[in-house]
């Protein structure tokens, strides 16, 4: 099964990024990333496959201290 996620960054503090993310024609959903704690939870606390995918995208980027623009998660 294929899948494409798009993240894009809607604000950043000093100590947490807000994304929304979804999926080809999915449902816009949050996630936050928090800098410190370097965890990142879904706003609506659905941890599905789309919500996991997107956060292991963001994480990768994360490791690297950035917290970019966009994103885009194709498999």
């Amino acid at each position: 099964m294929a899948m494409l996620v798009y993240l894009h960054k809607e604000e950043e503090t000093a100590t947490e990024v807000r994304y929304r993310f979804h999926t080809d024609g999915g449902a816009v959903r949050h996630l936050v990333l928090d800098k410190q704690a370097e965890t990142i939870l879904p706003d609506d606390g659905n941890t599905d496959g789309v919500f996991r995918t997107a956060a292991g995208k963001l994480a990768k980027a994360w490791v690297s201290g950035q917290a970019p623009e966009k994103l885009v998660y194709q498999a």
